[in-house]
């Protein structure tokens, strides 16, 4: 594939500021500047990025370990692709970025500037982030990516839930307060799938009734 950076570019010429991407307010210009930095890295990087992650499991059981492997690697491989290679027709491209990115590329900026070897990926890390949560509205954490407690992100009834999204919304290096998932409600981790739909739907019914004006 033709982005990837195959001409062996050190270290401190992958580094970009990422006051550039604070004075882009539109989806399409997002994009374009997203896989402009995409193509200062190399499949090298996203592997570097899932030992890295790997390391951070060591300490955790095996099982759930490899199943938070394989939805990482969701997260980053897949992203950095969708990223690349994704394509937005022109209503979208014209859609306004929200407040929130500007907070955004400050949290951005902040993590890419520590001064160490590991602000190359710190930026890559936040470059498939903002893809994932400014150009498609997705959660970071991908869907069916795990957490203790045998919980994990899941999509319903056209919404995003995740189980901890407001335990770790005051984490500095956490994108949760970026997310666009929500917390998951209590029924979310009691009801299986069927029950929740049951009463998903009679609170739909309680609602047509309730509000109907004819």
């Amino acid at each position: 594939m033709g982005f990837w950076n195959r001409e062996g570019t050190s270290p401190s010429r992958t580094l970009f500021s990422w006051g550039e991407f604070a004075c882009v307010s539109r989806k399409g210009a997002l994009l374009t500047l997203l896989k402009e930095k995409g193509q200062l890295y190399s499949p090298e990087d996203l592997e570097l990025m899932l030992t890295r992650y790997a390391k951070k499991l060591e300490n955790v059981p095996k099982e759930y370990g490899d199943s938070f492997m394989q939805y990482a690697r969701i997260q980053i491989v897949d992203g950095y692709h969708r990223m690349m290679t994704d394509e937005l027709s022109p209503i979208h491209s014209a859609i306004l970025l929200p407040p929130s990115w500007n907070a955004f590329t400050v949290d951005a900026r902040r993590a890419a500037s520590k001064g160490t070897p590991g602000d190359r990926l710190r930026s890559l890390k936040y470059l498939i982030a903002a893809y994932t949560v400014y150009i498609k509205d997705e959660p970071v954490h991908p869907v069916g990516m795990p957490f203790p407690g045998g919980f994990s992100v899941e999509q319903y009834d056209g919404e995003y839930y995740c189980p901890v999204r407001a335990v770790w919304n005051d984490i500095d290096d956490a994108f949760c307060k970026y997310c666009p998932a929500i917390q998951s409600r209590e029924r979310d981790l009691l009801l299986s799938k069927a029950e929740r739909d049951i009463v998903t739907k009679k609170e739909k019914l309680n609602n047509y009734f309730y509000n109907f004006k004819g």
